[in-house]
């Protein structure tokens, strides 16, 4: 009888651990693919002369940050890349390697552009974060693959 409970709680726990298993959203990237982009930081910048714009996007829209996207405060991270590709704004865009890292789909949307993005094409994008020491984490400073999705 002791057997029977025990081997019941064993099924019990491991049939749940294999129902989450196969729940699982998966974190591949599907879509057209940019190998050997490099990937830098910047961060919502408040200064004298721009006022709050450093805080904005293109079109006037706050940046969100990919620290308050991993903090549930934030639908997506806003991604900066070459004007000159014609990217539409809001363009959903996914990264295997940032996915990986943090065990979960990041979503990231093209909403910014740069001066220092121009004439760099698919080569490079910057992602937001929180502040200027959240830029120099290694993470977001890298060569990653770039999926439009």
């Amino acid at each position: 009888m002791k057997y029977l409970i025990i081997a019941t709680i064993f099924y019990c726990l491991f049939a749940n651990a294999y129902t989450l298993y196969q729940n699982e959203i998966s974190l591949k990237c599907n879509g057209k693919r940019f190998e050997n982009v490099t990937l830098t930081a910047y961060y919502p910048d408040y200064n004298e002369e721009q006022k709050a714009a450093g805080y904005l996007d293109k079109k006037g829209k706050l940046l969100n940050t990919l620290q308050d996207y991993i903090d549930n405060r934030a639908d997506y991270v806003t991604l900066s890349m070459d004007e000159s590709l014609g990217i539409p704004y809001g363009t959903k865009v996914c990264i295997p390697e940032l996915n990986d890292h943090f065990g979960h789909r990041i979503v990231l949307e093209v909403r910014d552009s740069s001066f220092d993005l121009s004439g760099s094409g698919y080569s490079r994008a910057d992602i937001c974060v929180r502040s200027e020491i959240d830029s120099y984490d290694a993470i977001v400073n890298r060569v990653v693959t770039l999926v439009f999705v």
